[in-house]
């Protein structure tokens, strides 16, 4: 689910820098002959990348930069860290760490490894029997 708001947060980004560099240079910068060209320029200005091959000669498309590359800046890692984040605290709880319970406002919750028969994980320390194939688990 994370990984899927961070690809959708990206094609948001390229796709709406990608539209508005379009909307704004194609009839005044012949560097801008397609959406194509116009998508790649997207993709390198959100990167940082900027080859400098292409560049905007109007004052819109020179605004739409600027907001592509503090975008690329800004939002790009900081969904990379979510990302980083969640895929860490699947680990843990893979594991069978001690991890915050998100409906258990009392603290944390311990969480056994795996069950014995079918290999299940995230199993609630307090858990009687198995959440996946329903065997009773040893205390």
């Amino acid at each position: 689910l994370q990984l899927a708001r961070v690809v959708i947060s990206i094609f948001t980004l390229v796709s709406v820098s990608t539209g508005l560099i379009y909307t704004a240079e194609h009839d005044a910068n012949p560097l801008f002959t397609d959406y194509f060209t116009a998508l790649y320029f997207g993709l390198t200005t959100l990167t940082t990348v900027g080859f400098g091959d292409i560049t905007p000669v109007t004052f819109q498309g020179r605004l739409v930069v600027m907001a592509s590359i503090l975008a690329g800046v800004i939002i790009v890692p900081a969904q990379a860290a979510s990302l980083a984040e969640a895929y860490l605290e699947f680990q843990r709880e893979r594991d069978g760490v001690r991890i915050r319970d998100s409906n258990n406002n009392k603290g944390e919750v311990e969480y056994r490894s795996r069950c014995p028969q079918c290999g299940a994980g995230f199993q609630r320390a307090d858990a009687c029997f198995c959440w996946s194939c329903g065997k009773q688990l040893d205390e």
